[in-house]
């Protein structure tokens, strides 16, 4: 009997405690993480901090903790984390025991490999009673990520077209009446405003005169990158490199020309995630706004075609009524697009083409 009564006990026993930790055992336990930065750069090493925090007078057993990342980013080795990695995700998952009033924080040391968004998402979360006869999950969407930026590459000593347009060349390509600057008058002629007419001076000559303007350079360029690694390409870059390439000498440019004084704008055929509706473009302007700006684009770009790159650019003619310098990064160069390219120097604007066939020697990379 007494043997009886130890194992009805005992039984009973383990029905109370599975049923006691599967209703409190995620109540008042708190999950999070972070990264230390929001950006940075391909090659930069950052900090995710994790914290997982029971806040109640029971402990917690076990708890499993499952999350996924894409892969790009290279995690240090450390105790109590395995990770299996795919060609594009990677899983994580680590074991804990918390007792009552217990706080965790881990600190991993990461490596940006490759640029691109990542999002923390979503962790999943397993715990259970002491004999793991029960067992509860609960999944966190977890806000906040970090962009890993394309590293810029040095484009100072290459041999690009845009070196026509950096320093003193500048005032060679559009030159304009400032009209801030003045510097005299001049006889009046067909056109002129009214209100650019000096009165003084046309009562002391006899004949209308107007203020003389001063110029200045428009010193402004607008990149277009076609993501298509050939022109029958269908949906998605199945040869990436050169694309890669042209995204690291896109960032360089605008990096270089921006310090420069340079006004830039960018835009692509590519789309920004599957998920975005966003349109792959940043408008002119300068400043390193601007820069933040197009290198977040570059980083969150797929090289998921949203237009063949003819197409994309006969919408681009058509939204741009004064003339541009535009510089085009791409793989190949067809019979269609010179007819187009022919288009846009018929409206005024120049064009000028860097391919991008052969992926060169890894250039410098500069910090921008």
């Amino acid at each position: 009997m007494g043997a009886y009564w130890i194992l009805l006990i005992a039984a009973v026993v383990i029905v109370v405690q599975g049923k006691l930790f599967k209703r409190t055992a995620l109540k008042r336990l708190n999950y999070s993480r972070s990264f230390k930065v929001s950006t940075c750069y391909e090659g930069d090493s950052v900090e995710l901090i994790e914290i997982i925090e029971n806040r109640k007078a029971l402990p917690v057993p076990w708890l499993r903790v499952e999350s996924q990342f894409r892969s790009g980013l290279a995690f240090d080795n450390q105790l109590n984390l395995d990770i299996s990695e795919g060609q594009f995700n990677q899983n994580h998952k680590s074991f804990f025991s918390l007792l009552p009033w217990t706080k965790i924080l881990r600190r991993h040391r990461i490596i940006a490999k490759r640029r691109g968004l990542y999002k923390l998402g979503t962790v999943s979360m397993t715990t259970g009673d002491l004999v793991g006869m029960e067992s509860i999950v609960q999944s966190k969407t977890l806000s906040g990520g970090i962009i890993v930026y394309p590293m810029p590459m040095d484009v100072s000593d290459m041999a690009l077209p845009v070196q026509t347009w950096m320093g003193e060349m500048l005032v060679r390509r559009w030159i304009l009446e400032d009209p801030f600057l003045i510097s005299g008058i001049r006889e009046y002629r067909d056109g002129d405003p009214l209100k650019d007419i000096q009165w003084k001076a046309t009562a002391r000559t006899g004949t209308l005169q107007v203020h003389r303007r001063d110029t200045t350079a428009d010193s402004r360029l607008l990149i277009y990158l076609n993501i298509e690694d050939h022109e029958q390409m269908w949906s998605k870059a199945t040869r990436p490199e050169p694309i890669e390439y042209g995204i690291r000498l896109a960032a360089g440019i605008t990096a270089h020309l921006l310090s420069q004084g340079m006004e830039i704008g960018m835009g692509t055929n590519g789309t920004l995630g599957e998920d975005s509706t966003d349109e792959a473009f940043v408008p002119v302007a300068g400043g390193m706004t601007q820069q933040h700006l197009i290198f977040e684009m570059l980083a969150r770009l797929e090289l998921i075609r949203k237009a063949s790159f003819h197409d994309y650019l006969a919408h681009e003619l058509s939204r741009h009524e004064e003339a541009r310098d535009i510089l085009i990064l791409s793989t190949y160069v067809s019979p269609r697009l010179e007819e187009m390219f022919q288009r846009f120097r018929d409206n005024g604007h120049t064009i000028q083409v860097f391919p991008l066939g052969d992926v060169p020697t890894p250039a410098k990379e500069v910090s921008a």
